[in-house]
């Protein structure tokens, strides 16, 4: 099954604000805005959607990252993966426009994943450049039931970080799709409980997302004083820095330790690991 995630939605109260910040600073470009506010933005595979938070939005009200969306080739052969693998899991029509998928499922945990057969509107225009989205991080609980349905359901796979990881974070898994690396991290209070992150940084469902850059000193040159950029931790196998968005959704940047994006598989933002 080809089946990868290319789409992430931002429920904002200002999405000029953000989509201005992401086209400036991470070279995104604008593929379209909505009668009600929302606009979305691409680097060339992915589309972030920045809806206006109102009235009547099929969201869960709150304001932040909310969910990712995955491009299939046939709808058909994911009722069908649902019905074997999560017989309880509904699937809902979407609007399908510019700024959704066509359809909706639920994750594990409740959690909406988007499905579109139209690769989220984003027009094929040859290879991805950089900057480009790369990864997304969940935390939540669940999380091999979490693993197991992307893997079933959708046909990622586990990468050889996951296992690494397991030793150190039993609860932390990964998943891979060829494009994006999926992570799946403990819950916020099991962060909290470590407390190795910033308050910050505990946020409950979709936590951040990340991007590849070739040039990782120009890209924090160009970012602006109050973005709250900060050093990711060494035993971290993902991404060297952090940094927040206008409305302080996190995002990583990784150039030289990139994101392992199928099974020993990683893509870098230079031909050379990290150290």
């Amino acid at each position: 099954m080809n089946a990868q995630v290319r789409y992430i939605s931002i429920v904002t109260e200002r999405p000029e604000v953000l989509a201005s910040f992401y086209q400036t600073h991470l070279a995104m470009k604008e593929l379209g805005t909505g009668e009600h506010g929302d606009i979305s933005l691409t680097d060339g595979f992915y589309n972030l959607t920045l809806l206006k938070q109102r009235p009547g939005l099929e969201e869960d009200g709150r304001l932040g990252l909310n969910h990712v969306g995955i491009a299939v080739d046939d709808i058909r052969e994911v009722e069908a993966r649902l019905e074997e693998f999560a017989p309880n899991a509904d699937i809902r029509q979407e609007s399908g426009d510019l700024h959704h998928g066509e359809y909706r499922v639920f994750d594990p945990n409740g959690i909406a994943v988007s499905l579109s057969t139209r690769a989220f509107h984003v027009p094929e225009r040859g290879p991805v450049g950089f900057p480009s989205i790369h990864h997304v991080a969940y935390s939540v609980p669940k999380n091999q039931e979490v693993l197991d349905f992307f893997r079933n359901v959708f046909g990622f796979r586990e990468p050889t970080s996951s296992w690494a990881q397991r030793a150190e974070f039993p609860d932390v898994r990964f998943a891979a799709d060829g494009n994006t690396a999926m992570a799946i991290l403990m819950e916020p209070s099991k962060m909290i409980a470590r407390g190795d992150e910033s308050a910050r940084d505990i946020r409950y469902g979709l936590n951040h997302f990340g991007f590849v850059v070739t040039d990782m000193e120009a890209i924090r040159g160009n970012l602006p004083f109050d973005v709250g950029l900060g050093k990711r931790p060494e035993n971290r196998p993902m991404a060297e820095f952090r940094a927040y968005d206008p409305d302080g959704n996190p995002f990583d940047i990784s150039c030289a330790k990139g994101f392992e994006v199928d099974v020993d598989v990683w893509l870098r933002g230079t031909s050379a690991p990290a150290a």
